[in-house]
């Protein structure tokens, strides 16, 4: 039978509950204080041969009941239609089988301290009490018939441990100290039972145990107790029940050798929980101190376990938690703006199509691709949105043609061509994972272009066939293509390739080890001219000619309970990388938000973040309010990241996520760490997997899709529009006119702006353009870069290039106070992979230049 743990305070009545509770069967007490489950009764267990007599102690929580005895229990089976369990008084119960019964072992009156055999230093240490009640040793051995004291002590030695203890003839415990103060027995004859082995050793007897160690001075430890003021801050609240059909807290952890308040606690702390309890000793549980009201008092003594990595404290019991709370200065700090201040989401337009990648264009408009292939019969696959016309759903899309091949789950990007043309790779299956898209964005708002998409696959294509794979711009100005799957749920890609074609592919031994878990890699330039690759749990920095690895960093962190937790699909966290302000002196940051873990499939409550070319990177840890995967996170002009869409459980896919989050985070960089995540709104509209947030050129967010093809969510065409705070605060949005959009790193340009509201200050952000689908924001990044005003004339000095501004197209939005003007698309750093005369082939022709 599987022990449900020794306790204080235990009766037949209490052990029948807890094990039904459980699900099984059968339960069993002996020792007047132990509770067994099962399904059955195993190892031979059959009545014992002296009947109820052997049944003889009473229960520590009942005196007017029988708990069994000295290697014996009262056992009871639940039966099944209304009849009641078999009565739990063991003076009238009938005995039914019970797996450890034997015949009581002869007893001797004298104790005999030699053996043969020992392990190296092993001596005989005396007789020690061993409950009932209690265990003064932790790790039983499995029962031996043949048991002698060599045969125990060598088994303990073998494990590792210094202390071998030999009771009731057959069993044998193994530990590194005596526990519960541990008490030599009055009498050193009351160990006087022949072991199973041979009878003329002495293997302790009915609650006493034979002790021999290596130790010169037997290491005891007191009987444990509450231990308070934990790193200055846990205060010890008390013993609460903890109900089986609702944990009253969420994490887990499980240590079975060196659980202990500090140990315990400090997991819980470092992921941002300020309540915590252990429980059967060796399990850990972190959450929130909202989750205490699930639970209810216990008495103290009912939490009773000592922690196996601190005997002198307490782990709680049997579904008993000793539990803390944090009382010192708070892990984080949310923010819980109202009205205004806390966003809207309003309903934009209904959708012809649901897309998987947003893109926008230098023109303002937006590109939406859906799965050509498996979306709805006789689409294209891809659309043109014009925002400017989103309250008129006749005229706010534009069908584009030009797509041959099926796009679900590519990558794409703005190339930095004067035309700033948007490029389109891999895909779903066969000829589409090798599938190169290019289109040229024409028209103005409130204009249709006449511009499709184009395609050929015959003459121009990648490498390597990829589904699921992650592109950006290279400082150098070329393309690099990494990761990815041979379509349709094939073998994985593991390598890297460049556009337009320069060498051959670069298999990455990690993207190898990592698979399957590493799709749609996070990517970026780094201002020290290495790129960071973020992958699975796991980043490095790889050298931009070699594509060899540079530095390895830090493990990404999981869950409190899980290492193995991941941030990339299929466990489909989101990444951006924090601001970088003039003079660019700070090491740039990657904030990656969410993620999953598997077993059980939960969404990951907390940011992590990272500068990679620091001389010491680690990762710091933020808690979110919630569990989130399948999210996005999208950079607002004004330093700050949207947090949207997502689901609380499960992982990217379709049907495999649960439990949609409905609620919208801010996380504003330029407050302190700990301190960044703000509440926001609401929306009605579950954003499953394909959903995307994607911001306009005039300051909104633009929250599209979910097509998780499940039948607890619809099919998703709506599209809604977030307002963050600076559109809701009655502000008018600042006009803004750069003259040139065509910029050199470092070169100087002048802007004018209205100021509509007054003398606020004024500060310029440059956004790279992005392409986001599956939490990938490939291509963004956000910098403040030096500016000068005088009145409503300015200068904006552009970024060093091309490691802290990598060449492309930027947003620039000029900021008057919190509130943003519309969108400018400048040019930073030119053409100088010259793609602007890429590709010179018929099919693509005319050619933008450099």
């Amino acid at each position: 039978m599987g022990v449900d743990g020794g306790a204080a305070g235990m009766s037949n009545t209490k052990c029948q509950a807890a094990c039904k509770a459980a699900g099984y069967i059968w339960a069993g007490t002996e020792y007047s204080g132990e509770c067994f489950c099962d399904s059955q009764p195993r190892n031979g267990g059959g009545p014992a041969p002296d009947g109820n007599e052997g049944c003889n102690m009473l229960c520590n929580g009942d005196q007017t009941q029988i708990c069994g005895g000295a290697n014996r229990l009262s056992t009871y089976k639940f039966v099944t239609g209304n009849e009641p369990p078999v009565s739990s008084s063991a003076t009238s119960a009938t005995p039914t089988p019970t797996p450890t019964a034997s015949a009581t072992p002869t007893q001797s009156n004298t104790a005999t301290a030699t053996a043969t055999g020992l392990p190296v230093g092993f001596e005989y240490k005396g007789c020690y009490v061993d409950g009932p009640g209690f265990r003064i040793m932790n790790y039983q051995q499995t029962d031996d018939a043949q048991m002698t004291i060599s045969s125990c002590s060598q088994k303990c030695a073998a494990l590792g441990y210094t202390i071998a203890g030999m009771e009731y003839s057959t069993q044998c415990f193994c530990d590194d100290v005596i526990r519960m103060g541990g008490q030599l027995a009055t009498d050193d004859t009351q160990c006087g039972m022949g072991c199973g082995g041979n009878a003329n050793e002495k293997c302790g007897g009915p609650d006493r145990l034979s002790v021999w160690s290596s130790q010169d001075t037997l290491k005891v430890v007191k009987k444990p107790a509450p231990k308070d003021d934990v790193d200055g801050g846990w205060k010890y609240q008390g013993c609460i029940t903890d109900p089986v059909a609702q944990r009253v807290f969420p994490w887990q952890l499980v240590n079975k050798t060196g659980n202990s308040p500090e140990w315990c606690l400090g997991q819980c702390k470092k992921f941002g929980y300020m309540a915590a309890g252990m429980e059967y000793g060796e399990e850990c549980y972190c959450g929130d101190l909202d989750d205490v009201e699930k639970s209810e008092v216990a008495p103290e003594t009912d939490c009773a376990l000592p922690c196996p990595g601190d005997a002198e404290s307490l782990c709680g019991a049997g579904l008993r938690l000793s539990w803390y709370k944090w009382t010192a200065d708070p892990f984080y700090v949310w923010n819980y703006p109202t009205g205004g201040a806390a966003g809207a989401y309003e309903f934009m337009v209904g959708g012809p199509v649901i897309p998987l990648i947003l893109q926008p264009a230098i023109n303002g408009k937006v590109s939406m691709l859906e799965k050509k292939g498996t979306g709805p019969p006789n689409s294209t696959g891809a659309y043109e949105f014009d925002p400017s016309l989103s309250g008129d759903i006749f005229h706010a899309f534009r069908e584009l043609r030009g797509i041959t091949t099926d796009i679900f789950c590519a990558a794409g990007l703005t190339m930095p061509d004067k035309a700033g043309r948007q490029i389109n790779v891999g895909g779903w299956s066969l000829d589409s994972t090798f599938g190169v898209r290019i289109y040229t964005p024409d028209g103005q708002l409130g204009t249709n272009g006449t511009n499709d998409w184009k395609e050929n696959f015959n003459v121009l294509k990648l490498q390597r066939g990829r589904w699921y794979p992650t592109a950006m711009v290279m400082a150098n100005g070329s393309m690099l293509i990494v990761g990815g799957q041979d379509g349709s749920n094939g073998n994985p890609v593991p390598s890297m390739e460049i556009l337009p074609k320069a060498g051959g592919v670069f298999t990455a031994p990690y993207l190898v080890a990592t698979n399957p878990f590493n799709l749609y890699p996070f990517l970026a330039v780094l201002p020290s001219g290495g790129i960071w690759i973020g992958y699975y749990n796991e980043a490095r920095i790889i050298d931009e000619n070699t594509l060899e690895t540079v530095k390895i960093l830090p493990k990404m962190p999981g869950s409190v309970n899980n290492a193995a937790g991941g941030r990339t699909y299929p466990y489909e966290g989101t990444q951006v990388l924090l601001p970088q302000y003039y003079p660019y002196t700070d090491p740039l940051e990657v904030l990656v938000c969410g993620g999953a873990i598997p077993n059980p499939a939960w969404g990951i409550d907390n940011c992590i973040s990272i500068a990679p070319d620091a001389a010491n990177p680690q990762w710091t840890i933020e808690r979110m309010p919630s569990r989130r995967v399948i999210s996005c996170m999208t950079t607002l002009p004004d330093g700050t990241f949207m947090i949207m869409n997502g689901a609380e459980t499960g992982e990217a896919g379709f049907g495999l996520a649960k439990n949609p989050n409905l609620n919208a985070l801010l996380y504003d960089s330029r407050k302190p760490k700990h301190q960044r995540i703000s509440i926001m709104a609401n929306t009605t509209v579950a954003r499953m997997y394909h959903s995307e947030a994607m911001l306009l050129d005039d300051g909104r967010v633009m929250v599209a899709g979910s097509d998780p093809q499940d039948a607890d969510f619809p099919q998703e065409y709506r599209i809604e529009q977030f307002k963050p705070p600076y559109l809701l605060d009655g502000r008018t949005q600042p006009q803004l006119t750069v003259p040139n959009k065509d910029w050199d790193w470092e070169g100087t340009y002048p802007f004018t702006i209205t100021r509509p509201n007054g003398n606020g200050e004024i500060k310029v952000s440059l956004l790279g353009s992005e392409s986001s689908t599956h939490g990938n924001s490939m291509g963004a990044r956000i910098l403040f870069p030096q500016i000068a005003c005088t009145g409503n004339s300015c200068t904006v000095t552009a970024p060093k290039g091309p490691y802290i501004a990598p060449v492309g197209w930027y947003r620039m939005f000029v900021m008057e106070g919190p509130t943003p003007s519309h969108a400018v698309w400048v040019r930073i750093g030119g053409d100088p992979a010259e793609l602007g005369n890429w590709p010179n082939l018929p099919d693509f022709l005319p050619l933008p230049g450099v």
